[in-house]
């Protein structure tokens, strides 16, 4: 797994360096988590059911991809109300525009512990609005042995810093 740092202030676009990955959070996930969200919104046996798991493919409890993702999502958001730009009275701005490449690599089983993090790999400089402009990012969840469990690529739009103009 790669060496990861926190960030501690808000950035605008302009700020955000390229090949810098940072630590998005982290989070254990257990059994009952597991079954929970795969009785919500990912009812297959090997995700809802511990005997009939057992016998699948996984040979065991697995989490949906989905819930990892899910997961994902919770702490994408908890991290960009800390650090990003764009927050005011309660409403957000920074929504993720598209996904690519998305890849469930390694079964999640319960008492595993994930640690999500972001690389910003390209700012292709598409000014919306002179305000937002676009940053692509290599989102990655890796377990406690240091194995790649999750990966996908995002673009999500970033406030540009105001201009004095």
């Amino acid at each position: 797994m790669r060496e990861v740092k926190t960030v501690q202030q808000r950035n605008f676009w302009e700020d955000l360096e390229v090949g810098k990955t940072l630590k998005t959070g982290a989070i254990g996930i257990d059994a009952a988590d597991i079954i929970e969200f795969a009785n919500a919104y990912a009812p297959h046996g090997m995700h809802t059911d511990a005997e009939f798991a057992r016998n699948s493919l996984h040979k065991g409890l697995v989490a949906s991809g989905w819930h990892i993702c899910a997961v994902w999502m919770r702490l994408m958001v908890t991290y960009m109300e800390r650090y990003a730009t764009g927050v005011k009275d309660g409403r957000r701005n920074g929504a993720g525009i598209r996904f690519r490449n998305m890849k469930w690599i390694k079964p999640v089983r319960p008492g595993h512990n994930l640690t999500y993090t972001y690389e910003i790999i390209e700012k292709p400089d598409k000014v919306i609005r002179n305000k937002w402009d676009i940053i692509r990012s290599r989102n990655e969840a890796y377990n406690q042995y240091g194995e790649l469990v999750f990966a996908f690529e995002i673009d999500i739009l970033a406030e540009r810093r105001p201009t004095t103009e």
